[in-house]
């Protein structure tokens, strides 16, 4: 039976959940541990837009350490490139402005909710170091130096990977507390979060790279299916004609399916 019979054949059984986006206990495991077929609706978990680009990350890395241990140089530095485009984008939403007001970005609404906890932590200074070590491993790839290259990336890799860590660490558990206490987390992250890169030439980029990593990397989960279902949910209808465009040229047909199915269930 076919993803799209199946979710079907579920849907006629249960009764319909709400749209939401509440933010329980359960769904930091959720986001990346969801089921293929459910049989309730599933449910758009909206923080999986920054939780979910962790994993486009760690695909990216992943791949990335693959080439440059092959010695595939040029390869390794088409992907770095794309991989820095889309970083620039995450990080822009973890960021904010650089000026006072809105959009704030992920870390500066933790601060304000939570007493300055995100700069407590030193998630700002964790970026810092992440531009410098990035800057080592762009001189390796400008010199066409393979030896450099295989000192420096691993290093670059594993503080990155390791930042991510602390993130998650930091916003999961807050992000959960702010739905308890009543703040409407899809105004937040559409106002504060998204609204800050919603307009960047790089945004058409940044979800056909997204996708394209999350299907690669799904580790036997809908890992591409819940960040799209994010997406949507956060969505204008005018917002989404286009960025449902992007995704479709960005997956195969069947995991793009999935997704049709998550938002018209």
């Amino acid at each position: 039976m076919g993803c799209m019979q199946s979710f079907a054949v579920a849907k006629s059984s249960v009764e319909k959940q709400g749209e939401n986006g509440d933010f329980t206990e359960d769904d930091n495991k959720a986001i990346t541990t969801a089921s293929q077929i459910s049989s309730k609706k599933p449910r758009p978990l909206i923080f999986a837009i920054m939780r979910n680009g962790h994993e486009v990350i760690r695909g990216a890395e992943r791949d990335l350490k693959e080439l440059i241990e092959k010695g595939d140089l040029e390869g390794a530095a088409e992907l770095w490139e794309k991989h820095k485009r889309w970083m620039f984008v995450h990080m822009k939403m973890e960021d904010g402005t650089e000026t006072e007001g809105s959009p704030m970005g992920m870390f500066k609404l933790l601060d304000q909710k939570f007493e300055g906890i995100a700069s407590d932590a030193g998630l700002n200074g964790l970026h810092v170091k992440l531009h410098e070590l990035e800057g080592a491993v762009d001189q390796a790839f400008q010199n066409k130096d393979l030896e450099k290259l295989q000192q420096v990336f691993p290093e670059y890799d594993s503080v990155n990977l390791d930042h991510l860590v602390k993130e998650e660490e930091i916003m999961m558990p807050k992000v959960m507390e702010m739905k308890k206490n009543g703040v409407d987390l899809k105004t937040v992250i559409v106002e504060e979060v998204l609204a800050a890169v919603v307009d960047l030439p790089d945004f058409e980029f940044f979800i056909k790279f997204g996708n394209e990593i999350l299907e690669k990397h799904h580790q036997g989960q809908p890992r591409a299916r819940v960040w799209d279902h994010a997406l949507w949910a956060v969505a204008t209808e005018e917002q989404w004609v286009v960025w449902d465009a992007w995704i479709k040229e960005s997956l195969w047909p069947e995991p793009y399916e999935e997704v049709q199915v998550a938002i018209h269930w």
